[in-house]
């Protein structure tokens, strides 16, 4: 239970600075977001939400990174470990126990302006209290929109075409309380913050 609370506030503090962004990983075989090199900021978390059925674990496989990032001890299915990453380089992690299940993460001091405008999905109005509206979803299609709460548990998803996306998603059932919502568009995800009035 003290984990559980001590990992809301966390969360709040590191959701309230609003300068950094946090990425979520599906951390399972197959996953979209392992394809291809997640690209962030420094300050930025990432979260690694532990989908095998088989317990996992997280093993730092860089070169002159950060020691204290990965997780040695197996994490079963549900889990959610995170890093605030405050260095940039080139961080590559897998599992000891199943080795095609690895990734990358590319951390940059800024991004660049082009950057910025190819990933600049927003989400508006924010706070919400029935629908969202994604700004520039015409880039590619489908988009893939999933909703995380407070505990990193997956509590709605999606597929939308553009022209979808452009005329908003219902969010009404979903409960009051802030979510982390993931937008993949099959290249690249964006996750942005969202409190649900």
């Amino acid at each position: 239970m003290k984990f559980t609370w001590l990992y809301i506030f966390v969360f709040i503090v590191a959701a309230s600075i609003s300068a950094q962004e946090t990425h979520i990983i599906d951390w399972k075989s197959g996953s979209k977001s392992l394809q291809s090199t997640l690209e962030i900021e420094v300050g930025d978390t990432v979260q690694w939400v532990f989908g095998e059925t088989n317990p996992q674990n997280l093993m730092n496989t860089s070169f002159g990174t950060s020691t204290n990032f990965g997780l040695r001890k197996l994490q079963v299915k549900g889990s959610v470990y995170e890093f605030v990453f405050d260095k940039k380089g080139i961080y590559t992690f897998e599992s000891s126990f199943k080795k095609s299940l690895k990734g990358s993460i590319k951390v940059t001091d800024t991004k660049s302006f082009f950057t910025k405008e190819k990933e600049g999905y927003k989400i508006y109005p924010n706070p919400v209290k029935d629908r969202i509206y994604f700004e520039n979803p015409a880039e590619s299609d489908p988009l893939e929109i999933t909703f995380y709460d407070v505990l990193g548990k997956q509590v709605k998803r999606n597929l939308l075409s553009s022209s979808m996306a452009q005329s908003g998603m219902d969010v009404s059932e979903l409960k009051r309380g802030v979510y982390l919502v993931q937008i993949d568009n099959g290249s690249r995800s964006f996750t942005q913050k969202l409190v649900k009035n």
